[in-house]
């Protein structure tokens, strides 16, 4: 898998779609970018526009928690100076308390927990509330929530305002609101997208939703703490609720430091900009560079890819049988390609006008060094013809018959060398083992009437060498069976033997192994021992081929075994055809 993408990766192909690629990926994510500023845009319009939402959808509550802040810091300014006097502050609570709308209870709380003027509860002991015990702790102004008034029984905000005499605290005022008197419809506001109210104090205590107070935590963001959004300033951010919904949230500070709005809304990734859409916005860009890669690959595979793979298979084609075919007159192929097509169709037909040349130098050649090699034979068959008159008018049975008659054969032997070299042979090459064939088989049935009455094996492995070295070892075969022959005595006293093999030995080197039986009495009329000529010859032609000549002899047989180097061809001294033929 992995060995196939390396090389799809290394196409022409995949590399121009890679950098067409790359060279439109900047347009998309610039266009990418675009798109995320606008929608980064339009989610700071929408915490904007949230932000004023908010602010409008908490101006009631704003305006009943200053009131009830205003009244209540007035009456603790006033209780110390009018404390010892007549002034009936419980009738000032009570008219305060029934001119307001939304009010229902407004008193003093002494400093050990009783009320002791108020609209209604005077005598009451508040000591076991918790607005009381924050008061006596740290006294200073507070908006709470008592889920249940000591007084109305009710839920309600609590405002709570320290009374300070001479410097001690002495009790506080407190006026409280019903919840259900704080919130008017907030479809109002923001009808196409349901908007949720919460304000808080600056302890991140909860102390009105539009919802209710039980489904608050709803609506709060997941990873912002309530105490976080505890600011002096107005807020915008978007995060996801605890129920995992994606909103933007909005605070505004109502009363400084004190009281706090949060607002939040659907976050709608759907409708970010009028007709715009998260998925149509990213689908724009992506399918814009889509296309243009898509356009830019069809241009290059039509006018590149496919002229050039058409190229490549003529190019084959040629390479394979010499057969030019003309291109198709294909007008959308770049100037540049057809350019190069019309040189490469002058080159092959260069190619083949050389080759043709070639061969005929070649076949030239050939013939002129087969009638020289012809006239060599036919020269040496006339030396032949010569001795063979000599032998007869010799004496029979002197050693200058024998003498004239051994020239007589090495001369033929050297004749039929030639004769077969080129018949079986390439001019430069030769397959050795082929020509050795041929030469032993002629020796074989020329000097021996009756070639079934003797044991021959052969063997040749396919080994190829220069000229150079064939003849040698041609004539030391041939002067090797020549040997041969003259000692196998009478076959039907004894069935002789014989054998030639060609082998490799190792990589760059090969062996010939001649092996002979013995025959113990010499034929009627042959000269009893002969003269060591023919195993100098072979130690003579093996040097020739830097080879060496080893000789074995026990009671039955007699083996010459030839160890040579076989030359390494040098591939520019070939002829065209045999170049080709590799």
């Amino acid at each position: 898998m992995i060995a196939k993408l390396r090389e799809t990766s290394q196409s022409l192909t995949f590399r121009i779609a890679a950098l067409l690629a790359l060279a439109l990926l900047p347009i998309g994510l610039i266009s990418v970018a675009t798109t995320f500023q606008l929608l980064r845009q339009a989610d700071r319009k929408a915490e904007t526009n949230l932000l004023a939402l908010t602010s409008e959808a908490a101006a009631p509550e704003e305006s009943f928690v200053r009131t009830g802040i205003g009244a209540a810091t007035m009456f603790a300014s006033m209780i110390p100076g009018l404390k010892d006097t007549d002034w009936d502050c419980q009738v000032a609570m009570r008219n305060f308390v029934e001119q307001s709308e939304a009010y229902i209870f407004a008193g003093y709380v002494t400093a050990d927990g009783t009320i002791e003027c108020a609209s209604d509860g005077e005598g009451m002991d508040v000591s076991s509330r918790e607005i009381y015990k924050d008061m006596v702790a740290d006294p200073r102004m507070r908006v709470t929530v008592a889920p249940e008034a000591a007084v109305s029984r009710t839920s309600v905000v609590l405002i709570g305002v320290p009374v300070i005499s001479n410097g001690a605290f002495d009790g506080y005022v407190a006026v409280s609101l019903p919840h259900g008197a704080l919130f008017r419809p907030l479809d109002e506001i923001s009808a196409d997208r349901p908007l949720n109210l919460l304000t808080y104090n600056s302890d991140a205590e909860p102390l009105t939703a539009s919802g209710g107070l039980d489904t608050a935590s709803q609506f709060l963001p997941a990873n912002v703490a309530l105490e976080d959004l505890v600011v002096d300033e107005e807020l915008a951010f978007i995060d996801y609720t605890r129920n995992g919904d994606l909103r933007v949230f909005a605070v505004v500070p109502i009363v400084e430091g004190q009281v706090f709005a949060l607002g939040s809304w659907a976050h709608e990734r759907n409708a970010v900009l009028e007709g715009l859409s998260i998925t149509s916005s990213m689908f724009f860009p992506i399918a814009m560079w889509l296309v243009c890669l898509g356009v830019a690959f069809f241009a290059v595979q039509r006018m590149v890819i496919r002229p050039t793979r058409n190229l490549r298979a003529r190019m084959l084609q040629f390479m394979r049988s010499r057969r030019l075919t003309e291109p198709k007159d294909d007008r959308a192929v770049p100037r540049e390609l057809r350019d190069m097509e019309d040189t490469w169709m002058r080159l092959a037909e260069n190619v083949l006008h050389d080759e043709a040349e070639l061969y005929d130098t070649i076949h030239q050649r050939t013939v002129l060094l087969k009638e020289v090699h012809h006239r060599v034979k036919n020269n040496l068959q006339l030396i032949v013809s010569i001795l063979n008159m000599k032998v007869r008018n010799a004496e029979r049975g002197s050693e200058v018959r024998y003498a004239l008659g051994d020239i007589r054969d090495r001369v033929m032997g050297i004749a039929r060398v030639h004769q077969n070299l080129y018949e079986t042979s390439t001019a430069e090459r030769v397959h050795v083992g082929e020509l050795l064939r041929t030469i032993v088989t002629q020796i074989v049935q020329s000097g021996i009437s009756h070639p079934e009455d003797i044991d021959f094996t052969e063997h040749y492995d396919d080994i190829v060498v220069y000229p150079d070295q064939a003849v040698p070892l041609a004539l030391a075969v041939t002067e090797l069976l020549t040997n041969a022959l003259k000692h196998f005595g009478d076959p039907q006293q004894t069935r002789p033997s014989l054998s030639v093999s060609l082998n490799r030995d190792g990589e760059n080197r090969a062996k010939l192994v001649v092996c002979n039986s013995i025959c113990d009495q010499p034929t009627e009329g042959e000269p009893p021992a002969g003269s060591g000529l023919g195993l100098a010859l072979v130690t003579a032609f093996s040097q020739q081929i830097e080879g060496t000549a080893e000789t074995e002899q026990d009671e039955e047989q007699f083996c010459v075994t030839l160890r040579f180097p076989i030359a390494e061809f040098v591939e520019s001294d070939l002829p065209a055809e045999l170049a080709l033929a590799e």
